[in-house]
């Protein structure tokens, strides 16, 4: 649902629009009105440009942008097209689709795509879990990270300022998953709060008893 800050800006460009384009509103792409349409979030290109340092010289973006375009708002894909999914993402020529092939174990490697067998191909099924997320989780484990090499391979390319462009462009949208998600990864880092020690409750010396008598 549009919030009003969303509506406003809305609205207000739709002014803009009309005073320099009057015949705008019967020219442009308008998916209430055409079929065959995906919902694609605010943060893709910033998503495409870190999964491309993310594999440095194998770039994804494509890859992903194709494969989400195949999608019918529900994050899944039938692959059995492969040919024409290898096209889509740029791929041609005797290795098109081998190399296409490659650069989905990458994806499925940083967790951007999840893939099942299906009818004998390896490839045969995918789901694209939510992509804001799962780069918040990658950025946290580089981030995190202190010693030893880092897995999966290729975090350390991922640049500092996409990240801060990307959280940037989040708030700016009002992308609520990756405000929440930033959130809580960050205080799943911190760890709990510290507690301080309450000091235990100090005993009562038991109370003296009267003696007998005197012998």
């Amino acid at each position: 649902m549009a919030t009003l800050k969303g509506k406003a800006i809305r609205t207000k460009d739709l002014d803009l629009r009309d005073t320099f384009w009057p015949d705008a509103k019967d020219r442009f792409w308008d998916r209430s009105k055409i079929d065959g349409y995906t919902t694609v979030p605010k943060t893709m290109p910033m998503l495409m440009r870190a999964m491309d340092e993310l594999s440095k010289g194998k770039p994804l973006g494509a890859t992903y942008f194709a494969l989400w375009c195949a999608t019918w708002d529900n994050g899944f894909v039938r692959l059995g097209r492969s040919p024409d999914l290898a096209y889509a993402s740029g791929f041609t020529g005797a290795r098109g689709v081998r190399n296409w092939q490659e650069r989905m174990e990458i994806l499925e490697r940083f967790g951007f795509v999840e893939i099942r067998e299906s009818a004998g191909q390896k490839l045969g099924l995918a789901f694209l879990p939510n992509p804001n997320v799962v780069l918040l989780g990658l950025w946290m484990r580089k981030r995190q990270h202190t010693s030893g090499v880092l897995s999966p391979a290729g975090l350390a390319g991922l640049q500092d300022a996409t990240m801060s462009a990307f959280i940037e462009r989040a708030i700016d949208i009002g992308a609520n998953d990756v405000v929440e998600e930033h959130s809580r990864l960050v205080a799943l880092a911190a760890g709990p709060p510290a507690t301080s020690a309450k000091a235990a409750p100090r005993k009562r010396a038991p109370a003296a008893t009267a003696g007998k008598g005197a012998a």
